[in-house]
């Protein structure tokens, strides 16, 4: 079985880590309500990253198609097709 690519990372994880991701960007959002210069933008800027990050997480999570059910899982050689 082909090992995965080190940066792609799996269902499970995305679903767990995109949502928290998504809660944290909220948290900082509403942490920034009521600031005033550098924590103000320090908060924006965490609440974007999360944001942006988790969404990646769960679009991947969701979007994904299921390794177990992808035809054609052992792949194609060239020095096959002499046997």
């Amino acid at each position: 079985m082909p090992s995965r690519p080190p940066l792609r990372p799996r269902r499970s994880t995305s679903l767990k880590l995109g949502t928290v991701l998504v809660l944290l960007g909220l948290l900082a959002r509403l942490l920034s309500h009521g600031r005033d210069g550098f924590d103000k933008g320090l908060f924006q800027g965490m609440c974007l990253a999360c944001m942006v990050l988790g969404a990646y997480l769960l679009a991947a999570a969701i979007f994904r198609p299921d390794p177990a059910k992808e035809p054609g899982g052992d792949t194609w050689l060239p020095s096959r097709d002499e046997r």
